[in-house]
């Protein structure tokens, strides 16, 4: 996201410049580094704004969220945003904590009842949204993403 950490520029409230900023940042890595394939990966905020750039990157052939806010209050900001990943055809995983204080499993499940396309979902028990940002569960969601990229 724009402006966190060192990060420069200043964050937008609904994210939409920085679906800019991921579809550059695909465009590069093609261009650069000759890639064809890219697996979108994003997480909490970053989650919803990759899901908006999937359909805007012909590159790209999957989709990872770690911890999408589903939420009733994270749909507040985040909301518009929804609707190009739950309609987006390809492969998606979805990784979030049992106790994820922005959307809770219920809610997962329901946003993912009517999205397109092969969809997995992986939930850390008892883990809540801001502990899977931690070191200890990097391991644990490395492992799903790689059993994850075999399917694209």
């Amino acid at each position: 996201m724009r402006g966190a950490g060192r990060s420069t520029g200043r964050p937008s409230l609904t994210g939409f410049s920085e679906i800019k900023d991921v579809v550059a940042v695909c465009k590069w890595v093609c261009d650069n580094l000759s890639s064809d394939r890219i697996l979108l990966v994003g997480s909490s905020a970053g989650a919803p704004i990759a899901g908006s750039a999937v359909n805007q990157i012909e590159q790209v052939v999957g989709y990872v969220s770690l911890g999408y806010p589903f939420g009733l209050m994270a749909s507040i900001l985040f909301g518009r945003h929804h609707k190009a990943i739950l309609q987006f055809p390809k492969p998606k995983l979805f990784v979030m904590g049992t106790q994820d204080g922005f959307t809770s499993v219920k809610q997962l499940r329901n946003k993912l009842s009517s999205a397109a396309g092969h969809i997995e979902t992986h939930l850390i028990e008892g883990a809540g949204h801001f502990q899977m940002e931690g070191p200890a569960y990097d391991a644990q969601m490395a492992d799903k993403i790689t059993e994850f990229i075999p399917k694209l």
